[in-house]
């Protein structure tokens, strides 16, 4: 609520400019010291005594409404005695003895009726209806909390803070589009004070022009502010709040490094700083900047919330497992309705091994909203990691259950409403823009593109509600698969040896037809996944869940699988745990594990690059070698060399057909816009 004073501002009291205190603005302002006739000094006397009868009168009327048991029954008297005369400090009397002490305790009918009757009155002062509009703002009266900042600012068009405060009250009315009209209205008052250097309150502008989307126009007042005039923290939190939101993330961590240099400081300030090197997103930004950030606002808001939650999950991501519960759960200790920091929470929980609170929480949480389908699933991995495996598998079943009465009764069904789907494609336009700057055919049409990206999408994961929920009728999905003689020619003379098979993929393409494919081929093999333990589907067997094992547990069963000749399938780009190593890809930063390298180097066992795709309808594969280790190659040297082949196919892969994307999880889960900053 933008702060409406109460007393008068100079220049816009009752005082004219040259007018003594005490004399009516009326009054000759030509006559000497010492002059005039015998007959103007009697007038003048008169004058005086009027002027003193009706403050008297006005005095005792005030006196009346403050000691009467519902001054709003008294308060017409305070009209008539306004209309019958207007003491030269009536206004300044009414404000200081009836409308200020109404508003002190909380009284606001009377205080907005007295209000009213004193701009009948004296009409002209801004100060007064700005007043009103404060107080009809509280009491949530917007139509004319609006009208009377709109005559305020009539009547002094120059005035920030008027003008503000038309903004301000449209904000908090919902009127938003309004108030960003406002705003750009009034831009040139913004620009002034920023060419005078002024240090002018621009907060509420920014607010507006974020709060209706337009970021960009935010952005720019925010960029133009010099960090060393900024005139409090909330415009500093603001400016770099309206930075971050429109991409300009350096910039954002710039101007936010200085307003603090320069000795603006404050939860919500930091908060926001700490949030833009988390968007910048360099490791020692994520491990070390934000966390600092976060720290430095709870010293000051120990019980912030956001605070709390940003805090901890930003300790999860750095694999300080323990460290990050504590914030965790004063947060959601203190907001208990939050899904997000109780999920964050039971993470903690999980990886600093207390499996029974973790799967605790997560009931909690599902219980809140069972109909959410990333609950369902983390709370089945949880009960099941718990050991309480009844639990998991009878909600396995309603999870599976749910999921599969909202598909169609036929794949071919399925498969025919995916067009009509495209526009509920859940993938954030700064997926899109990285994989368009991949695209190896550049006459394409970018809408035409678009749809075909969303569509392999959602066939996806079509593919994969089918396997899991429609078990009686999967051969009917099986009809998208291509042929697959090249792929049992291809690890036919691989599992000869005798030896397992590393497997490299990522998550692209129809992944999930890759379970569907090998089943069919009948090769032995064994998937890393999420899908907990207690899946009843019938490749179940074939995988090695990551949802409800440690990842010690993982390691092991991984290596189980080579040793005993099985193809063994990992997404190299995936991984469950939330601290999971990072590497930079063609300009972005995607989760990468080592392992499947290293696997392949101990176990001296082939590895191969997978990835599965599109083709006249039906899915076909990419299967290319990666490479061996030399005679003698130490194990980092040639993890680096593996890598480089990985992302080289990966790559390729990403040129190709836009269908062929998927654009969810794996590589795409880091995936940042472009920083627009021009920093200084």
């Amino acid at each position: 609520m933008v702060d409406m004073a109460i007393e008068d501002r100079p220049g816009n009291g009752l005082v004219s400019p040259g007018v003594s205190p005490g004399v009516s603005p009326d009054a000759s302002l030509d006559a000497s010291p010492g002059a005039g006739s015998a007959a103007d000094s009697g007038s003048a006397g008169a004058a005086a005594s009027a002027d003193a009868t009706a403050m008297a009168a006005l005095l005792d009327v005030i006196k009346a409404i403050r000691g009467a048991a519902d001054p709003g029954r008294e308060m017409p008297r305070l009209a008539a005695a306004l209309a019958q005369a207007r003491p030269a400090n009536g206004r300044r009397e009414i404000k200081r003895l009836l409308v200020s002490p109404f508003v002190k305790e909380g009284a606001f009918a009377p205080a907005i009726a007295a209000l009213d009757i004193l701009v009948d009155a004296y009409p002209s002062h801004a100060d007064d209806h700005r007043m009103l509009a404060s107080l009809l703002g509280r009491t949530e009266q917007w139509d004319r909390a609006i009208a009377q900042a709109d005559t305020a600012g009539a009547i002094e068009p120059d005035a920030a803070v008027l003008q503000g405060a038309r903004i301000q009250l449209r904000l908090q009315a919902g009127r938003v589009a309004d108030a960003a009209a406002v705003a750009r209205a009034t831009l040139g008052l913004v620009e002034g004070a920023r060419r005078n250097s002024s240090g002018a309150d621009v907060s509420v502008w920014m607010l507006a022009f974020m709060r209706n989307g337009d970021t960009a126009e935010a952005a720019e007042i925010a960029a133009a502010l010099d960090p060393q005039k900024l005139p409090n923290e909330r415009v500093a939190t603001m400016a770099v709040r309206a930075l971050l939101e429109d991409g300009r993330v350096g910039t954002a961590v710039w101007l936010g490094a200085a307003a603090l240099s320069a000795g603006h400081d404050c939860a919500a300030l930091r908060t926001s700083l700490g949030q833009a090197y988390l968007k910048r997103g360099s490791e020692e930004d994520r491990k070390v900047h934000a966390l600092a950030q976060f720290e430095a606002g709870l010293a000051l808001a120990p019980t912030d919330v956001r605070l709390l939650s940003l805090h901890g999950e930003t300790l999860l991501r750095a694999g300080r497992y323990k460290a990050a519960l504590a914030p965790l759960k004063q947060a959601v200790e203190l907001a208990p309705d939050l899904e997000q920091t109780r999920g964050l929470y039971a993470r903690a929980l999980r990886y600093s091994m207390q499996y029974g609170e973790a799967a605790d929480q997560m009931k909690a949480l599902l219980e809140k909203s069972p109909d959410k389908v990333l609950w369902q699933r983390a709370t089945i991995g949880a009960l099941s990691q718990a050991g309480r495996k009844d639990e998991a598998h009878a909600l396995f079943k309603l999870y599976v259950a749910k999921r599969g009465a909202q598909l169609p009764e036929t794949f071919q069904e399925a498969l025919a409403q995916l067009e009509e789907r495209l526009d509920t494609a859940p993938i954030p336009r700064a997926r899109f823009d990285w994989a368009w700057s991949l695209r190896g055919d550049t006459t394409i049409d970018r809408a035409e593109w678009e749809r075909k990206a969303r569509w392999g999408h959602l066939i996806d994961h079509l593919l994969f509600d089918w396997l899991e929920c429609r078990e009686d009728q999967v051969e009917e999905a099986m009809t998208v698969l291509g042929d697959l003689d090249r792929g049992e020619r291809f690890f036919a003379p691989l599992l000869a040896a005798g030896r397992g098979v590393v497997v490299a993929t990522a998550h692209v393409g129809p992944m999930y037809a890759g379970l569907m494919a090998l089943e069919l081929l009948g090769i032995p093999s064994r998937w890393l996944a999420t899908a907990p333990t207690i899946a009843q589907s019938s490749y179940a067997p074939a995988l090695i869940s990551t949802a409800d094992q440690t990842e010690a547990q993982v390691a092991k069963a991984c290596l189980r699988a080579l040793g005993s000749g099985y193809v063994l399938c990992l997404a190299i780009d995936g991984a469950a745990n939330p601290a999971a190593p990072r590497t930079t890809f063609e300009g972005q930063d995607v989760t990468y594990s080592s392992f499947a390298a290293h696997m392949a180097h101990r176990l001296g066992v082939p590895s191969v690059f997978y990835a599965p795709r599109w083709e006249d309808g039906h899915v076909t594969y990419t299967l290319e070698m990666l490479p061996a280790a030399k005679p003698g190659e130490d194990a980092e040297a040639y993890a680096q060399r593996w890598q480089q082949a990985y992302f080289e196919r990966l790559r390729e892969h990403l040129a190709g057909p836009p269908e062929n994307l998927r654009m969810s999880g794996g590589i795409w889960r880091h995936v940042q816009p472009a920083d627009r900053s021009a920093l200084p």
